[in-house]
């Protein structure tokens, strides 16, 4: 497995590779910014709260609950007001970027005839629309979510995502990189399959390490 710091690093390191995957949240793009997004749609529910998405951030920073525990200190919870921040949440229409230059090299790497994938987990609502909010489907060849495949335990590291890239692109293996930003799950199944691999270091990261 390779490492580097900046996901443009990535083309020097494909000799004999003609597919590259990439994961999507915080490595194509900053997921603090998905959340911060979310957040600020939350917040248009609760005018009678001062700074909510300020006092949201903090939570999450704090590893717990946000909305939960927002609406707990300010005396406003119900699970009816509950289940709607959730939903707004979890079915808003994101603003965000991609990262510094990965338009330009998702572009660049198809214009060289590589073939591109994304394997990205998460709730497929969500996943959809930050694809969508990106522009994702016509700078690459395959999407999977793997939430779409059957549920949570088709999502990483089971090996079902990268098996189906494989025969939709019908390369073998060896001609696949992979290219994630979590150490704890990306690079499982690549390894036992035989794909290279490259971690992304990315300090901006909710997983970085």
């Amino acid at each position: 497995m390779t490492e580097i710091n900046n996901i443009l690093d990535v083309k020097k390191y494909l000799d004999n590779i003609k597919v590259v995957i990439f994961d999507l949240d915080d490595t194509l793009y900053s997921e603090k910014e998905y959340v911060k997004s979310g957040y600020n749609s939350v917040s248009k529910l609760l005018p009678q709260v001062v700074n909510p998405m300020e006092k949201m951030w903090d939570f999450f920073e704090k590893g717990k609950s946000a909305i939960d525990e927002l609406l707990i200190s300010e005396n406003i919870f119900s699970e009816e007001l509950k289940e709607k921040c959730l939903n707004t949440y979890r079915f808003h229409s994101p603003i965000i970027n991609f990262y510094a230059g990965v338009r330009d090299l998702l572009i660049d790497l198809r214009k060289e005839g590589y073939k591109l994938g994304i394997i990205t987990d998460g709730r497929v609502e969500g996943q959809k629309a930050k694809i969508s909010a990106l522009g994702l489907e016509e700078l690459v060849d395959k999407i999977i979510i793997t939430d779409e495949l059957g549920g949570i335990e088709f999502r990483k590291p089971n090996e079902t995502s990268y098996k189906i890239m494989k025969d939709f692109l019908d390369v073998d293996y060896c001609q696949m990189i992979y290219v994630g930003d979590n150490i704890n799950k990306d690079f499982i199944a690549p390894n036992k399959l035989g794909i290279k691999s490259i971690w992304l270091r990315n300090e901006d990261g909710l997983y970085y390490k």
